[in-house]
């Protein structure tokens, strides 16, 4: 019987010294992040009440990624040091958890898709000054429109390749991965080439030294190249905007 005893007090003993463990040493505070202020290019933007959608980001100080969170309610987050970053595309954007400093948003193949995110914004607990989470478009279209007005019925598909300077977005310093890269797109024509129109969306320009080039092949039912015709010149992209890029596919 003492032996029991001595076991129950020696329990007894150990959980009362985890509990004041627990409510001590391992003690950690939280506060309630609610002073968020979004924007889309610096006009007051919100989710509509009902949508799924989780724009918000968090990553730890040192940008291991920490959660994902919509915009609508108030959270908590435990005191310390973080980084937002906040998108109205999230999950074109960010697919999946990576740490904010390797994070790298690339030239969509396609060029169908903007890139919009806001910049990487600390803040620290206890969470009380407001915090505005600007979400920039960094792309631009550039708008490609022939100009003919007779037909070239020897072609049935427009190929048009577009020679960039910038493959990527790195989310962490607001940067562009310098890298030449080339944006196919196909598209097939019954007008001999009369009203054809594409959007690009790239990646902003910046300096000129990065403004993209414009080659086209016209490529036959066999898909053979029947010809090609680099367009003149190069063009800047600015973000949020529309460049337009007017040619003559058939006429000399």
């Amino acid at each position: 019987m003492k032996i029991i005893k001595h076991l129950i007090f020696r329990a007894g003993l150990l959980l009362l010294i985890l509990s004041s463990c627990s409510n001590d040493d391992f003690k950690y505070e939280s506060s309630t992040v609610k002073s968020l202020d979004f924007q889309l290019n610096g006009v007051s933007w919100n989710l509509n009440v009902g949508i799924s959608t989780r724009p918000l980001f968090v990553y730890k100080d040192n940008g291991e990624y920490f959660a994902n969170y919509s915009s609508l309610y108030p959270f908590s987050l435990n005191d310390g040091k973080y980084k937002f970053v906040a998108s109205d595309f999230p999950e074109q954007m960010i697919p999946s958890p990576t740490n904010l400093n390797d994070l790298i948003v690339p030239q969509p193949a396609l060029a169908n898709q903007h890139v919009n995110l806001s910049d990487a914004m600390p803040y620290a607990s206890p969470f009380k000054d407001p915090l505005t989470l600007n979400i920039v478009t960094r792309t631009g279209i550039l708008r490609l429109k022939s100009l003919d007005i007779t037909a070239d019925k020897s072609y049935t598909t427009i190929k048009t390749t577009i020679a960039v300077k910038r493959s990527g977005y790195k989310v962490s310093d607001g940067t562009y991965v310098t890298e030449d890269m080339f944006v196919t797109r196909s598209k097939a024509t019954t007008s001999g080439g009369i009203n054809y129109a594409e959007d690009f969306i790239l990646f902003q320009t910046g300096e000129a030294a990065n403004n993209v080039r414009i080659k086209i092949e016209c490529l036959d039912q066999n898909m053979q190249v029947v010809k090609t015709k680099q367009i003149e010149g190069t063009f800047a992209i600015e973000a949020n905007k529309v460049t337009n890029a007017d040619f003559f596919l058939n006429e000399i």
